[in-house]
């Protein structure tokens, strides 16, 4: 016998359908489609607050990074780096410290430039400011 396949959109339109109809119980039409009463509340839940594109698949990825490094730090390091091409991290970090004491800088390992994430676009902001985003630390 083939496997039938189906959708999980599928799935949980029939669901909130069923439901809809009110032949069943939510505790039953939960056993019938194998799925717990909590997830069964929750896609009732996001249907009437959202409608059928409450039921669709949402990203499961974090909404942040809580040790992303601040954008000003980003920059800075980003201005120093295109003034001293040839600097690497320890000599780019060191200069910063002696610069701008009261900031609290990464560490040299984080200012390396494929570390630093989207920084082209952080490269293009600090030519356009020319280059004066270590000024704004001293």
């Amino acid at each position: 016998m083939p496997w039938t396949e189906t959708c999980a959109m599928n799935e949980r339109m029939c669901f909130v359908s069923a439901y809809l109809d009110g032949a069943e119980s939510i505790s039953a039409l939960c056993r019938e489609f194998a799925i717990s009463r909590k997830t069964g509340h929750k896609w009732l839940a996001r249907y009437r607050s959202e409608g059928i594109a409450g039921l669709e698949e949402r990203s499961r990825a974090p909404h942040g990074n809580p040790r992303a490094m601040a954008s000003d730090v980003i920059e800075a390091v980003v201005a120093v780096r295109l003034r001293h091409p040839t600097w690497g991290p320890d000599k780019v970090k060191a200069y910063l410290e002696r610069t701008a004491p009261e900031s609290s800088w990464p560490s040299a390992s984080s200012i390396r430039l494929d570390n630093l994430g989207a920084a082209p676009h952080i490269v293009e902001n600090a030519v356009q400011l020319g280059l004066d985003a270590v000024e704004a630390f001293g």
